[in-house]
């Protein structure tokens, strides 16, 4: 009656996760998280042969964060791939700003970054995306919490299915391009949602998270970045979230214009992943019927039944200060001893998480997606907790870690 695939592809030092979901005579869902790799020629070319063999649209792209490698694949992902919704961080000028010089810093000048970064509605709903939807954080005095229940996002689909998304999306007034209707860019508040598509008696719950909004440390960095980019910044066109992002992107386009701005970065060392994303997705079912999953890693298969899976993505989040990690486990409590599969932030950086984050998903398979040879990563200290649950997802075909599970009528 149904039936789920999550798989964690060989891409390297990057993310490209995708899920489908099949539902017996009523058609299927299909999800993805993060479309980026270091090797962008390589990961063109995979991601081709990918889109040839999945011929689907994705019901939904999410997006953790702006880095190089987890968004240099979106250009052809959407050249050829219908996506309907996208799910982004909401990001401030401060947090654009800070993530273009991270980028600089280390060189990536990716044109998908800078198009994302000037204007990320515009980027998905001129290449074919139907809705762009910008999780923000929770602010300090924010009530944490997800209501109960709720009316559909949108009417039933051709399939018959419909979402249910709590809270429920608001429209955002004046996108910055003014063609774009203000129907296709909308906002959700508080840090976390859910995302629920019924069909029939059974279905999907997709949990998208993003740290709470904190002041900002690096309180100098605008200033400075504003002495640096002064005569850009005065005066200029401000698509997207505004003109500093802008101006730091054009800036870029010289060899002097970066080394300015790497000063910035060298002089205000911080980190730009604190706005990335995490995903738990996970079936629903009603009582009384049977269910299987299994967990294909290399060298090791893993398999249960009586409950549903769940498989948690994390981009390059960071949860290594307790009060991060506190946050994460209050919006996946429910949960965390379900995941049958982790992805370890940040490529398993020991600057990311810890083994206080694995102690959470006891019964998880810890996946690291890097580079084949890489010594820097997944971490020395990941390495030594994780123990043999660690899995790293490399360029290497058989690399791919993949869970499947499956519901069924057990009477």
């Amino acid at each position: 009656m149904l039936d789920i695939t999550w798989i964690q592809h060989a891409v390297g030092h990057g993310g490209f996760h995708t899920g489908h979901l099949d539902v017996l005579g009523e058609g299927s869902f299909n999800w993805a998280f993060d479309c980026g790799s270091r090797r962008t020629a390589k990961f063109n070319e995979y991601l081709a042969a990918w889109a040839r063999h999945s011929p689907m649209a994705l019901d939904w792209l999410f997006v953790s964060h702006f880095d190089t490698d987890h968004v240099s694949g979106l250009d052809n992902l959407l050249s050829r791939t219908v996506v309907n919704n996208v799910m982004v961080p909401y990001l401030n000028e401060r947090e654009f700003a800070y993530l273009l010089l991270h980028e600089i810093a280390r060189e990536n000048l990716d044109r998908t970054l800078f198009d994302l970064a000037a204007d990320p509605t515009g980027f998905f709903v001129t290449r074919g995306a139907d809705r762009v939807i910008f999780l923000r954080g929770r602010r300090p005095d924010d009530e944490a919490g997800i209501s109960e229940g709720g009316d559909p996002d949108r009417p039933k689909d051709e399939r018959g299915w419909y979402t249910v998304i709590s809270p429920s999306p608001s429209t955002v007034s004046g996108p910055a391009d003014k063609s774009i209707s203000p129907a296709h860019v909308q906002i959700v508040e508080g840090g976390f949602c859910e995302i629920t598509l019924h069909a029939q008696a059974v279905g999907l719950r997709l949990k998208p998270y993003r740290a709470p909004v904190q002041p900002y440390a690096l309180r100098g960095i605008i200033q400075a970045i504003k002495n640096l980019v002064g005569a850009t910044f005065v005066g200029s066109i401000q698509p997207g979230l505004g003109a500093l992002a802008y101006a730091v992107a054009r800036h870029a386009r010289t060899a002097a214009g970066r080394a300015g701005l790497r000063s910035i970065y060298k002089q205000y060392v911080g980190s730009s992943n604190r706005a990335s994303l995490s995903l738990l997705s996970t079936p629903l079912v009603s009582t009384g019927v049977g269910q299987h999953w299994s967990l294909l890693r290399p060298f090791r298969w893993t398999d249960g039944s009586g409950s549903a899976p769940a498989w948690v993505n994390t981009g390059d989040a960071e949860l290594l200060d307790s009060a991060e990690l506190s946050d994460w486990q209050y919006c996946y409590r429910n949960e965390l001893a379900h995941v049958r599969a982790l992805a370890l932030p940040h490529h398993g950086s020991d600057k990311n998480s810890s083994a206080a984050l694995q102690s959470l998903c006891p019964n998880a398979t810890l996946v690291a997606h890097v580079r084949e040879g890489s010594k820097k990563r997944p971490g020395d200290a990941i390495v030594v907790a994780a123990g043999d649950r660690l899995a790293s997802v490399t360029e290497e075909i058989g690399s791919t870690v993949r869970m499947t599970y499956r519901a069924y009528n057990s009477k």
